[in-house]
């Protein structure tokens, strides 16, 4: 695993090579695999890539590894347009662009991280990699896990009622959105990366995004009131440039696929869930414990059932909400 070029260096030398009709990947050795996130390099997105990419270079006798830029390169609509250049092999975040993926980060989605991988491996999730691998001429390896995201707050509530009129920074994710207006909240789209800062100067008065790389940026400083409840699940889509992946040959792309598979149960979604509390023990730390706003959601998941069930059956076709309850039962 390596770090290296800044976000200017790395979009030129793209944009370099596109214009002289060169991929950019003949620039480096094949087996190292240029991979961006937007969160920082503890985040848990990125200890999981750390770890597939030294357990990829043992397997392979060092032949295949990443290059790790975290947080460094812009947001993550930026991220996932330099991999469709060639400027990164390897993209990883919640954002993709495509009303397929977006939608499953409506609340309730998924009834859990085991109901929204079997959904993930059914016909429904082939047509949401379908429409991604189209758009971006791309492979996705496979969605990870993160766990619940989170409302986070510069003013307390006591009801999801009290969200109307608050303008909450949310991520350019059509579920995400259409949540936060279904509540009466003003959703305002801001790269993650300029949200510290949005906060801090009141041009949002919170932020839903996963609850882990929240506390690696330190929002708690900004951002005084976490939401306990999860408001969705967080899905970090892992996609790969058609170009990186046919370079890589079979073999390697064998032992890539399969590692992350392999390590995506544990390293990934198990980890996730483990680190909530103690991610919200940091929040109480930085803020105190009535920071921590415990709303009863019980009637969260029947109220939004409606907007879920339009956004699925519109994403995928009329009766597919119907058959997605099927594989929860």
């Amino acid at each position: 695993m390596k770090n290296g070029l800044s976000r200017r260096q790395l979009m030129a030398t793209a944009a370099a090579a596109l214009a002289a009709g060169i991929a950019p990947r003949a620039a480096m050795a094949a087996t190292v695999l240029r991979y961006g996130n937007a969160g920082g390099p503890q985040s848990l997105s990125n200890t999981f890539n750390a770890t597939l990419s030294d357990t990829l270079s043992e397997r392979t006798n060092g032949e295949l590894s990443f290059e790790i830029f975290a947080g460094t390169l812009g947001g993550e609509k930026d991220l996932i347009e330099s991999m469709a250049l060639g400027a990164l092999d390897i993209y990883n975040g919640a954002y993709t662009g495509t009303d397929q993926f977006d939608v499953m980060y409506s609340p309730y989605f998924f009834k859990d991280g085991v109901h929204a991988k079997q959904v993930l491996e059914s016909d429904i999730g082939a047509t949401a990699s379908k429409v991604l691998e189209d758009k971006y001429n791309a492979r996705l390896l496979g969605a990870g896990r993160l766990g619940g995201y989170n409302l986070m707050l510069k003013e307390p509530i006591e009801s999801l009622a009290d969200l109307k009129g608050r303008k909450v920074r949310a991520p350019q994710i059509k579920g995400c959105i259409e949540a936060l207006s279904f509540f009466g909240a003003v959703p305002t789209p801001i790269p993650f990366n300029e949200v510290y800062l949005s906060l801090q100067s009141g041009i949002v008065d919170g932020v839903l995004t996963a609850l882990n790389p929240a506390v690696q940026f330190k929002f708690y400083e900004v951002c005084a009131n976490v939401v306990v409840p999860d408001f969705g699940l967080a899905l970090d889509k892992e996609v790969i440039s058609v170009a990186a992946w046919d370079a890589l040959g079979e073999e390697k792309q064998m032992i890539l696929q399969d590692t992350f598979n392999e390590l995506e149960e544990e390293a990934y979604f198990k980890a996730g869930l483990a680190s909530k509390s103690v991610d919200l023990a940091a929040w109480a730390a930085a803020n105190g414990d009535a920071a921590l706003i415990d709303l009863d959601a019980s009637g969260l998941a029947t109220d939004i059932a409606p907007l879920n069930e339009r956004m699925a059956n519109e994403a995928f076709g009329d009766g597919s909400w119907a058959k997605m309850q099927e594989m929860s039962a």
